[in-house]
């Protein structure tokens, strides 16, 4: 499966997953689950900004529609994906830009995925809930930090079942 359909296939599949899931799992007043925060972070780094820019925000769009306020899902996974490469040459600085080029989420052991995706998902939480709920109170706070964690929870289970291409180490 060539790397295009790959991701349209993750981000069909978590609109799906958002449209019919997420309601009826949700944990109204307390936690809601939005792993669609992944798509942003799997997005290719080997393609060019331009085209990320313009999947982000299509993405972003058909998510407003399934799930409003409208322009808040585009504007937080935005930053996502402005903050995502810097966040991982923190991680994981790459020498050659070659080597980034080459880079994809599915090489990710399951803890540099949780380093990688667990505070990018707080950040777009920290963006969506206070602007969702007019209000930056203790409740907000805490909606937020159990939000993400329910979130990353979703996020790691499609990263571990699906995204993760386990190489044989010996």
């Amino acid at each position: 499966m060539s790397e295009g359909l790959e991701v349209a296939f993750l981000g069909v599949g978590l609109l799906v997953w958002q449209g019919v899931m997420a309601p009826a799992l949700a944990i109204p007043e307390v936690a809601w689950p939005l792993p669609y925060v992944l798509f942003w972070l799997s997005l290719p780094f080997r393609w060019g900004a331009e085209v990320t820019l313009l999947v982000s925000v299509a993405f972003g769009v058909l998510l407003d529609l399934i799930s409003p306020p409208w322009g808040l899902h585009t504007f937080c996974g935005l930053w996502v994906w402005a903050l995502r490469r810097r966040w991982l040459h923190l991680l994981r600085p790459f020498p050659t830009q070659a080597e980034e080029a080459s880079f994809s989420l599915s090489e990710l052991s399951s803890t540099e995925f949780f380093v990688y995706a667990f505070p990018l998902t707080l950040v777009y939480l920290l963006g969506y809930f206070p602007l969702a709920m007019w209000e930056l109170s203790n409740r907000t706070l805490l909606v937020i930090a159990l939000s993400s964690l329910y979130s990353f929870l979703w996020e790691w289970s499609i990263f571990e079942l699906i995204l993760r291409r386990r190489h044989a180490r010996r």
